[in-house]
Order: structure tokens, then sequence, then C-alpha cells
């Protein structure tokens, strides 16, 4: 069952963030913090990487208040960053997921399990497998979708 709300630390980091727009901005989510603070698997993850932002001019704002080096990143030890090389499913925006809706001008977007589960298999780096094993044993991932959309990838 999914997390109804990130930690207090990311939940503090996200709300001063919202708290500091100007407009509504969308973040479509993916990585750690999307295992950890979503699909909640007990790992430790200080980044919030990024593959979207809607609308995208909106990516600079989000790099100055969010971004590693920021204040909010040097308050809260914790940073959005955005993705500039990922591989990620065709159609993913069409089953993202919305999480967290608590704040009023930032809306997070994660990927699905298994569009999340490609992403981090087409790295396949140690915590990536791990991230995949931990959604697999969670039962948020089916055999035949899987395969499907790896085929199809």
């Amino acid at each position: 069952m999914p997390n109804e709300r990130p930690a207090e630390s990311w939940f503090s980091f996200l709300s001063e963030l919202d708290g500091r727009l100007s407009e509504d901005i969308e973040l479509h989510c993916i990585g750690g913090f999307v295992v950890s603070q979503y699909y909640g698997c007990a790992r430790e993850t200080a980044d919030l990487d990024v593959l979207g932002v809607v609308p995208l001019q909106a990516a600079q704002v989000i790099e100055a208040l969010a971004g590693k080096g920021s204040p909010l990143h040097r308050k809260y030890r914790l940073y959005v960053e955005r993705v500039g090389i990922a591989s990620f499913p065709d159609s993913y925006s069409s089953r993202l997921i919305r999480v967290f809706p608590f704040w009023s001008r930032l809306k997070l977007w994660a990927l699905e399990a298994h569009d999340l589960a490609l992403t981090k298999l087409e790295r396949s780096i140690d915590r990536d497998l791990q991230d995949v094993m931990f959604l697999a044993r969670a039962g948020l991932l089916q055999r035949d979708t899987l395969l499907q959309r790896y085929r199809s990838e």
C-alpha cells in the first residue's frame, strides 16, 4: 500500500518549496524518492529526481529554489534534481500517479511501479536492482505487465 504522506523532512521541504512558488508547477518524479516516500521502501534518499517539469520554463525556478546548493538544500539537506539523461517508458505520462496532494502550487506525479522498475532496470546498479526487488516483493509488479512494457520498448 503506497504511503499517503512523505516523511516529515520531505514534507517540510516540499511545503516550504510550495510556499515559495508563484505559479502551479508539476513535477514528474522518479527514482529513490518515489520508491521510498511513495511506495514505502525503507531506504534513504536526499534527492527528488524529476523527469519532467510542467510548465517547462519552471525548471529554472525549481532549480533556484530547491536544487543542489539552494537555500532549501542547505536547510533540509534535501534537493530536487532534474534528470538530464534517463531512459523512460514510452507514454509514461499517461500512467503517472498523483501523489501527496497537500500543496496548493506544487503538484507531484510519480511513475507507475512498472514504469519505475523499467527505469531502474535500465541502469542496473545494485541500489536500483534492490528497489525493483522491493517493488516485486511488495506485490506492486505484475510479471506480464512488466514484460509487455519491456518488449514494447
